[in-house]
């Protein structure tokens, strides 16, 4: 009888660590999921955030380049007006040169509108000289626009580095997390089996009773 009373405590106590086993498995399941799920959302949110700043960085950059483009477009066009302006002046001054020549040759009343149109032509060399100082003018001040640009082209792709350096950072974390997880669910199987072997405990329990 007391060797009954032994066997059905035993067994109480079997099926009592059973149960419990159960509840912890269940915990830990629901523990792993939960994890798990924290896990995905936080590399979803990681892509998607890195996707969108990609994506600003991109949009970034070709605005900057199309800036640089019309930059260097309106460079252009103010150099070829320059030239324009240079030539005009030479030619000018060529035409200015062969009415002098004639005037020495010929002294008539032709020589007074000479001289009035030579003043009217150093009036017009002056106002060229002038927009050609203006031109100059707007030249440094599309280099600076253009060393500007660049450095903030440089600024953003220091930014995109370092946006990918967390990427990497936060991929290697969450692969630290897994490998945490996986190493608690071997643990987990380990105690679950020595648990539910019943040459372990039970057998030595046995051996009391007799």
């Amino acid at each position: 009888q007391k060797f009954e009373q032994e066997k059905y405590s035993l067994q109480r106590e079997i099926e009592l660590k059973n149960r419990m086993l159960e509840s912890l498995s269940f915990e830990c399941d629901s523990l792993k999921q939960q994890q798990n799920m924290q896990l995905d959302k936080q590399k979803e949110h990681l892509a998607r955030v890195y996707g969108q700043e990609i994506g600003d960085l991109k949009n970034k950059l070709e605005n900057l380049k199309a800036e640089l483009d019309e930059t260097r477009l309106s460079e252009k066009q103010l150099r070829h007006k320059v030239d324009h302006q240079k030539e005009i002046i030479a030619a000018k001054s060529e035409e200015l040169h062969m009415m002098s020549e004639r005037v020495h040759e010929t002294m008539s009343s032709e020589m007074l509108n000479l001289q009035i149109e030579l003043t009217e032509l150093e009036s017009v060399k002056a106002n060229v000289e002038e927009k050609l100082n203006e031109l100059q003018y707007s030249k440094e001040q599309l280099e600076l626009i253009n060393s500007n640009l660049r450095n903030q082209l440089e600024r953003l792709q220091g930014e995109k580095e370092e946006r990918e350096k967390e990427v990497v950072s936060y991929s290697n974390a969450l692969e630290k997390a897994r490998e945490a997880n996986q190493e608690l669910q071997v643990q987990l199987d380990h105690a679950v089996q020595r648990s539910l072997d019943p040459t372990s405990k039970g057998n030595s329990l046995f051996a009391e009773v007799q």
